[in-house]
């Protein structure tokens, strides 16, 4: 079977390449996401958060959204914190990005596997809101207007919450 031209090479067009303008924007989950699932552990390196800003504004991105440790690892000590944040903020300015949105992630650790705000424990509950409260200090750092919440009991229900962070 023999393919017309316009199948068997790659055309491209300025009409569809992304600019600022568009206002674009990736998770660092998704650009840096290791390769894990419930069959097996990680596949791909760690991406550096600031390595993601780069080549996204390349490709015409506008802006970046995280989870809290998807850029600060959670056991990062604070001195680890701040350079992250140092470093990725300065990325942002050099590369033109802004984060449009924030969230905490509130699943990954294993202090959450019978939720976070809806855990029976009253501590796993203190200790969500303290991991949020830091989250949102994070995203305030970093010039964030909005926050989002995905408040779960299980995966069976789930209520957006979003704090508007500045007028």
């Amino acid at each position: 079977m023999t393919l017309p031209p316009q199948l068997t090479k790659e055309s491209t067009s300025d009409q569809f390449t992304p600019k600022k303008e568009d206002k674009f924007t990736f998770g660092l989950w998704t650009v840096a996401n290791q390769g894990r699932d419930p069959f097996g552990d990680v596949v791909r390196p760690v991406l550096d958060p600031v390595r993601s800003v780069q080549k996204l504004s390349e490709l015409g991105a506008w802006g970046v959204n995280f989870h809290d440790n998807d850029l600060v690892p959670f056991d990062a000590t604070p001195a680890e914190r701040d350079r992250i944040v140092r470093d990725f903020k300065q990325a942002l300015n050099d590369y033109g990005m802004v984060v449009p949105m924030a969230t905490t992630n509130l699943f990954f650790h294993p202090a959450f596997k019978d939720g976070a705000f809806t855990a029976v424990d009253p501590s796993v509950r203190a200790f969500a809101l303290q991991k949020t409260m830091r989250a949102i200090d994070l995203g305030v750092e970093l010039g964030l207007k909005l926050m989002y919440s995905g408040v779960a009991v299980k995966v069976l229900i789930a209520r957006p919450v979003r704090i508007r962070l500045r007028p």
